[in-house]
């Protein structure tokens, strides 16, 4: 028996399929019902279904029944998560966790998921934190069909693959992706049909270029927004350059007693379970500047929030620099590179920590396959294949669960189809520290408004760059953590966001070794909400409680 149980907001039916979400196909703009009926009028055949769902260029969740066969997908990077429970032929699949949590009953932790959360932040693969609830993956479909043994199958339509380089000098990619942009905020434009675009403005690269490139388009109903401490570098850029290209500004001040009455708002805690959904620490920073625009109405109930995620992941900032100037990588060191980098929120368990490594070795294998002593190329392919279906899926893309929270739509036009494919055709020598795409931003987008990023001061960044030449980027990490240990009391009062007010001093005083980030402490936070509610009856939990409004 299949049972569906969807109880978020914006699901579509069209005879028996349903679709969430929105996309492109082709030159046409499909909201959630056309979604529907597209993949509804899909032939019978599994391939012609998943044919159609690989050309789907936007974020959406997807289901079609078949008769007694269902077919399941998420789009490239899981923006709307889909979560299932399988015993014999009995599938329970749903939008919400909870859900498919009450289904599994009785309900445990998975040990190794736990460890590996408070870790991430998230689980990796297509398990969470509760024995034989699963999730569908980015980029995956599910194939149930109880008339074949092993009746369900997972297809992965979609890896983020470098490879088939483009045969072009960086003069010749960046004229390419002056041609690419344009298009794809193009079908941005298209999908938004006049409605106020929402952008929140940091001080970095990727929110620039979206409001550069709806500046050029001659987009008008912008607003652009940005929070934290009064006068924070990142908010000084952010309205310098709202203001340059001619857009409304917003800002909402945070402050530690500010971040404690939001916190003790059931709006709150709702948003941070839903948003959990058993795999993922909730977003929580935007929370607080979403919720006091709307509760302000400085922003039209019918807005769309447009996100610079993951503009700088596309364009090479997360791969290591340490395989700069590598001519062959060894697996110990793909390995070593993405747990340092990624398995990072907290220092790691010392009891048992070899067994441990080699259960995180494995859990990272079994997303990319197995590695191999290979060239720098093939190193930086595994780690971004990895990044993207786990670090960028489910804690950036998961984001997107706070604007859904307060009943705004999204888009997110940085993983746009064309911009990912192009980007996974440009040599990593190219991709590496976004030597292409800054060259980029300063060619073609250079502006009379203060640099990106310019968080530090000149001779700052002059010594991070000799430190990452020599080598040394471990050591004086080291070094910067220590002094941040000593100086905790520094930490917990001048953070630009005001973060350390959601944590107790005395905890923090404890805990905080200078590494800690404000979802070290949310992890934590949540993996004690999953333990709470697992001491309850799963069976008991109403339907829908945990799915965000």
């Amino acid at each position: 028996m299949t049972r569906i149980e969807l109880v978020g907001a914006g699901w579509a039916q069209s005879g028996a399929s349903s679709a969430r979400g929105c996309a492109h196909l082709g030159e046409r703009f499909l909201e959630a019902a056309e979604l529907a009926a597209t993949l509804d009028r899909c032939s019978a055949s599994e391939e012609s279904w998943l044919e159609t769902v690989s050309r789907l260029n936007g974020s959406f969740a997807a289901i079609t029944r078949r008769g007694d066969r269902l077919l399941a997908a998420a789009d490239r990077v899981r923006s709307i998560p889909l979560f299932y429970t399988l015993a014999g032929d009995d599938l329970c699949l749903s939008d919400s966790a909870y859900e498919a949590m009450t289904a599994a009953h009785p309900c445990t932790m998975n040990a190794i998921a736990e460890i590996e959360f408070g870790l991430t932040g998230y689980v990796t693969g297509r398990e969470t934190l509760i024995e034989r609830v699963f999730q569908v993956e980015a980029g995956e479909a599910i194939c149930l069909d109880p008339s074949r043994p092993g009746p369900l199958v997972r297809r992965r339509y979609y890896e983020f693959r470098h490879g088939e380089h483009l045969p072009a000098t960086s003069a010749d990619l960046i004229s390419g992706l002056e041609e690419v942009h344009p298009r794809v905020f193009r079908r941005l434009v298209q999908g938004v049909g006049g409605r106020t675009i929402v952008v929140p403005m940091s001080g970095g690269y990727d929110s620039r270029l979206i409001g550069v490139s709806l500046r050029d388009l001659g987009a008008r109903d912008v607003i652009c927004y940005s929070y934290g401490v009064p006068g924070n570098w990142e908010s000084r850029i952010s309205r310098e350059l709202a203001e340059y290209l001619g857009f409304r500004w917003e800002f909402v001040p945070y402050s530690h007693d500010r971040w404690r009455s939001w916190s003790a708002t059931d709006s709150f805690h709702a948003y941070f379970v839903a948003a959990g959904n058993l795999t993922s620490v909730a977003h929580v920073q935007d929370w607080p500047a979403v919720f006091e625009l709307q509760r302000a109405s400085r922003i039209p109930p019918d807005s769309i929030f447009v996100p610079g995620h993951s503009g700088d992941f596309l364009a090479g900032s997360h791969i290591p620099k340490a395989y700069a100037g590598q001519s062959t990588i060894s697996r110990r060191e793909v390995l070593d590179s993405l747990e340092s980098a990624h398995y990072s929120l907290w220092k790691w368990p010392s009891i048992g920590q070899p067994g441990l490594r080699d259960q995180i070795d494995r859990r990272i294998e079994a997303v990319v396959g197995r590695i191999m002593d290979g060239s720098r190329e093939a190193a930086a392919d595994a780690f971004e294949r990895w990044d993207l279906r786990e670090r960028q899926a489910k804690f950036i893309c998961n984001s997107m669960r706070v604007y859904e929270h307060f009943g705004f739509e999204w888009r997110l036009p940085l993983f746009d189809h064309e911009l990912m494919d192009f980007w996974a055709r440009v040599p990593v020598d190219l991709r590496l520290g976004r030597k292409l795409y800054l060259e980029f931003a300063s060619q073609r987008q250079a502006l009379p408004v203060t640099a990106a990023n310019t968080d530090r001061g000149r001779l700052a960044q002059m010594l991070i760059r000799a430190v990452d030449g020599a080598g040394l980027r471990p050591l004086a990490k080291k070094a910067q953590h220590a002094m941040r240990r000593l100086r905790w009391s520094r930490s917990y009062a001048d953070s630009p966001l005001a973060w350390p007010g959601l944590v107790d001093r005395e905890q923090f005083r404890r805990t905080y070794t200078g590494r800690e980030l404000l979802h070290s402490y949310m992890a934590l936070k949540y993996r004690d909400e999953v333990a709470q509610i697992l001491r309850q009856a799963p069976s008991k939990i109403p339907r829908g409680q945990f799915v965000a409004s």
